[in-house]
């Protein structure tokens, strides 16, 4: 075994996740250069997220109202209902959407002193997020706005999860391309495989393998490998383990 498959089975990896690191380690250099979506992926993308948007309009518009409402209980009317963070997806920025869920004052706080934000750490300090927006991140719906970044195609269903610019530069820094070359998704190969102590060399090897089977796989391929992701996903989400 590996020293690399030797460190993951320490983290109570699974057989499957311990053959798809040490196949991702013998895979060559990842070329340079964009790899266009297949047109099966993307119709999956579209109707996927057409659909959950159409079903989950009312819960949009509930969760939307009771935002609002408590901006106006804070004295905050004005404040916005959705957060853009700009991310990147192939190599470009794009705006990230979710619900509102920090305090309008923490965000101001920070933009006014140039400070680069980085959303998870609000959600995990204590302080900085309102009291529907905990309820609405524990329970995922604050990524529900995603399905619209989806329909528009600034990133699909699956993918490796978009990140932030500084991230993205250390990624590049490392020789991950990652980013670069592939669209990006609200789940990938890593997220669903989340509660198994999998650490960021983990993550970039899970991606770069489902970047191979872009490179190289046919559109059924692919969508059949979309679909049991978004399968494990589901089970990750339920089991409350983030993503």
């Amino acid at each position: 075994m590996s020293e690399a498959m030797e460190k993951a089975a320490q983290r109570e990896a699974t057989p499957e996740i311990l053959a798809l690191l040490e196949k991702a380690r013998a895979l060559p250099p990842l070329p340079d250069q964009p790899i266009p979506t297949p047109f099966l992926k993307r119709a999956f993308d579209i109707a996927f997220s057409g659909t959950v948007l159409t079903l989950t309009l009312p819960v949009f518009l509930v969760t939307m109202l009771a935002i609002f409402l408590e901006h106006l209980g804070r004295g905050q009317a004005g404040a916005p209902l959705f957060y853009y963070e700009p991310r990147i997806s192939q190599g470009r920025t794009f705006h990230f959407m979710k619900f509102f869920i920090f305090k309008p004052e923490v965000i101001e706080e920070l933009k006014r002193q140039g400070k680069f934000i980085h959303t998870k750490y609000l959600e995990w300090d204590g302080h900085s997020m309102t009291k529907v927006g905990s309820v609405l991140q524990k329970i995922y719906l604050d990524e529900l706005p995603q399905l619209i970044n989806i329909f528009l195609g600034d990133i699909s269903v699956v993918g490796p999860r978009p990140i932030n610019l500084e991230v993205y530069e250390e990624a590049l820094a490392a020789g991950v391309l990652n980013w670069k070359v592939l669209r990006a998704g609200i789940t990938g190969r890593y997220q669903s495989f989340k509660g198994h102590g999998l650490s960021r060399d983990d993550q970039y090897l899970l991606d770069r393998d489902y970047v191979e089977l872009l490179r190289t796989g046919s559109g059924w391929q692919v969508l059949r490998g979309d679909l049991q992701i978004v399968g494990r996903t589901i089970k990750v989400m339920l089991k409350a383990q983030g993503l």
